[in-house]
């Protein structure tokens, strides 16, 4: 044996590989007899260890095949055992991600704890490793890419593996990479300490702080996949020992060999091993999503494929949806989705019309604009009106399904009375004819060409979604459905909506239930984004981890959901990405061309970045699209007021401030542009007006009154904005705060002071041109030094946006 072998797997991995059985019960065959636990039929034994056995079991309540691991917790386990064992999976369950294995259920059967997780046809690493060793470098790239990216996720939510090695690390036959075991080898700790010397994890992998005994973070995973990295480009482990401790030990006394020096490992895969296998935390990559960056990197600069297995399916690519008859299918380039995707087949109906004989040809005009305007829908299927304008009698959606080969039927009536036009909708499965939605859309015109710009884009939109969501309907639970609906109510509904973490957690909840809800994963991403901008540091939690995180796991397991591109959007804004943001913003809108919130945020976004012409009118559409979303009618205000048309600002703000949810929102652009325009008046009530209200922005808006009304020095808010800065995860946000700070420092004549804050939102993520240009509170700025290098900074930026 080479000196650097891997010791034999028993020396190896201690013994632990799948976990969970309390002492004083021997092990036994799984064999033919009752349910364990009174639902689980043990199908065989899958692997032993020194602290439990798993097996592969068939749930009898839902017929799935799962992995079911028993927890050995040693001969003295004290009372609080399970309980402790109990927190570390129910905080596993958090994580959500291609790349880790679901958590499912957690139990106690005769005295012997167990779970059950996801079942993974394959091997695990250590098998594969000593089968095949080494890996190609690509190859070996592929897996630990993969196992960044479920570490990623794990971490953002606030979980550490401590225990990462090859026996944890599962290969499918069709390549996919899964992490399993969180927070198992801290949940064991207390019972099986004298196992590793009162450590946490398996002393081979362990990183030298898990060693010494000292505290222990994210790191210390980065530190094993160092390790694994290296045993996957060579073969070898870096430390050798008589016993798996002597290895251990032998981390902190010496340097691991240098990858450097082997020309057979690519020179960036290398420098990447030695840095992972830094000795003291803080000389290690900052996090797995920036190892995940690297490995990702290279594998590009080599002409490799990034992904390390197959696409998975979704309800979209393998599901059944009742009444499903011939379907046409296209081929996506997304990050998951490589294979053909059928098109959901919706039969729009000659909507009936009710009124005055002289404007009966609105209903044809409005179905014809109906069917133009959904078939633009990506994974849509609409007939045109010459195929189904013979069921203008003949409504029985049973008949149009079987003709049509469709999913699903629309019907409806358009009722005219006076100047008002009213359209009801109603959504059916084709092969029951049962009704599964219903909506009703108001608008004040009987022109045809107006109702088919105003009325027909919101209808179409709102049949979109509700044809998105019935695709999941059968495998999700009707109280799944009933809190995604919520959350993404509550998400949209406030100008800070999410901000405070609500949405967020019925999401989680969703998603806990319904680990594969797209949907869900989808607005996960963007609630997460809104913690990260609104929210503040938070000591126990990483938001913007977060929501890196969710980003991911949404463009891995959603990418046909327009929200995740939204998402995506947002979060390349937050990091100065500009041509990804607009990029995604196209792609959001490809798939749905009426999503509101998408329209809103590419609306503000050219509103800011030199196109306010074309982004006023597309806050316009957003907000007529979406009524509740109040939101657009924020920056419809903010850049009216820039230029001077005073008639929209009120037109908007007023809207603005008439919603209980965005009143604050309101209060703060209005004591902005009071500034502005020197309103005291209006100064004076936004000050009153905030007075008594302690929330965050409240206090901005009040402080900024008081300031331009000089009744406090401007120069006395400085500690209050440096606070504020410190505070915020989102560099959007700074930016923000130093467009306010610099107003409220221009506008009471502390130039100086103010130009140190527009310059710090210039290196931030300012793209704010029209403030820039037109903002009167940056009038005595503008023939300061380093003013015009600014602006042409931002301008440059902004050409940039629109090259994407």
């Amino acid at each position: 044996m080479p000196e650097n072998s891997p010791p034999p797997d028993s020396a190896l991995e201690g013994g632990d590989h799948t976990v969970i059985r309390s002492a004083g019960s021997p092990t036994q065959e799984p064999s033919p007899g009752p349910l364990f636990a009174g639902r689980y039929a043990l199908v065989r034994m899958l692997g032993r260890g020194g602290m439990g056995t798993v097996y592969q079991a068939r749930d009898s309540l839902v017929g799935d095949v799962v992995a079911l691991k028993t927890l050995e917790l040693g001969k003295d386990a004290g009372p609080d055992a399970l309980e402790r064992f109990s927190r570390e999976v129910r905080l596993a369950r958090r994580i959500t991600h291609p790349h880790v294995a679901r958590m499912h259920d957690l139990g106690t059967h005769e005295g012997q704890a167990f779970l059950t997780m996801e079942f993974v046809e394959g091997e695990d690493l250590r098998a594969l490793l000593a089968r095949e060793r080494p890996l190609a470098a690509s190859r070996a790239a592929r897996i630990a890419l993969a196992i960044c990216e479920g570490l990623a996720a794990a971490h953002a939510a606030g979980v550490v593996h401590r225990d990462l090695k090859p026996a944890n690390i599962l290969v499918e036959a069709g390549g996919r990479v899964v992490l399993t075991d969180f927070g198992i080898a801290r949940a064991v700790a207390g019972e099986v300490a004298s196992r590793t010397m009162g450590a946490v994890g398996t002393p081979m992998y362990m990183a030298p702080e898990q060693v010494s005994g000292e505290q222990v973070d994210a790191r210390a995973d980065l530190y094993a996949v160092g390790l694994l990295l290296y045993e996957l480009l060579t073969g070898e482990v870096p430390f050798s020992g008589e016993t798996p401790w002597a290895a251990a030990m032998a981390r902190l006394r010496q340097t691991p060999p240098d990858l450097r020096q082997r020309a057979t490992v690519p020179a960036p895969l290398s420098e990447l091993v030695h840095r992972c296998l830094g000795r003291a935390p803080e000389e290690r990559p900052a996090s797995a999503l920036e190892v995940a960056g690297a490995l990702r990197d290279w594998l590009v600069s080599v002409g490799e494929p990034t992904l390390s297995g197959p696409p998975t399916q979704g309800p979209m690519t393998g599901g059944h949806i009742p009444g499903l008859g011939a379907s046409t299918f296209t081929t996506r380039n997304t990050p998951r989705t490589t294979t053909p995707t059928p098109k959901q087949g919706v039969a729009i109906l000659p909507l009936r019309f009710q009124g005055p004989r002289d404007s009966e040809y609105l209903g044809d005009s409005l179905t014809e604009a109906l069917i133009d305007q959904l078939s633009r829908a990506r994974g849509l299927r609409v007939p045109g009106s010459g195929v189904t304008a013979r069921f203008r009698n003949e409504r029985d959606p049973r008949t149009v399904g079987r003709e049509l080969g469709v999913d699903l039927v629309v019907e409806g009536t358009v009722q005219s009375a006076g100047p008002a036009v009213r359209v009801s909708i109603r959504l059916l499965e084709a092969q029951s004819g049962t009704q599964v939605w219903s909506g009703r859309f108001e608008y004040t015109s009987t022109d045809a060409f107006e109702l088919q710009d105003r009325l027909v884009p919101r209808i179409a939109e709102e049949l979109r979604g509700e044809v998105v969501l019935l695709a999941w309907r059968a495998s999700t639970p009707p109280e799944v459905l009933a809190l995604y609906r919520q959350a993404d109510t509550e998400l949209h509904a406030a100008f800070r909506g999410g901000h405070d973490g609500g949405p967020l957690v019925l999401l989680e909840s969703c998603l806990e239930q319904a680990p594969d809800f797209a949907p869900a994963i989808a607005l996960h991403a963007i609630a997460s984004l809104r913690v990260m901008f609104m929210g503040m540091k938070d000591a126990q939690r990483d938001h913007a981890a977060a929501a890196r995180a969710s980003v991911e796991r949404a463009l891995h397991l959603a990418p046909e959901i327009a929200e995740t591109h939204l998402a995506r959007a947002m979060l390349s804004a937050q990091v100065d990405d500009w041509r990804t943001a607009v990029s995604s913003l196209r792609t959001a809108l490809d798939i749905a061309p009426c999503h509101a919130p998408t329209l809103q945020y590419l609306g503000s976004l050219q509103c800011e970045a030199g196109r306010a012409d074309e982004g006023l009118v597309r806050l316009r559409l957003a907000y007529d699209l979406s009524p509740t979303l109040v939101t657009a009618l924020f920056e419809l205000a903010r850049c009216s007021a820039l230029r001077g048309k005073m008639d929209d600002y009120w037109w908007a703000v007023e809207r603005l401030s008439a919603s209980p949810s965005h009143r604050a929102a309101a209060e703060s652009l209005r004591v902005r542009v009071a500034g502005w325009t020197r309103n005291t008046e209006e100064l004076r009530r936004s000050k009153a007006e905030t007075a008594a209200d302690l929330d965050f922005i409240a206090v901005i808006t009040g402080r900024y009154a008081a300031a331009a009304l000089g009744e406090v020095s401007a120069l006395e808010l400085i500690p209050m904005f440096e606070e504020s800065l410190s505070r915020t995860n989102s560099p959007r946000f700074v930016s923000l705060m130093c467009q306010i700070s610099a107003e409220i420092l221009g506008l009471c004549g502390h130039a100086e002071q103010a130009m140190g804050y527009f310059r710090r939102a210039v290196e931030t993520a300012l793209i704010d041109l029209e403030w820039i240009d037109r903002c009167p509170a940056l009038v005595p700025l503008r023939t300061l030094p380093g003013f015009a290098e600014g602006r042409r900074q931002v301008r440059s930026r902004v050409e940039a946006i629109w090259l994407a």
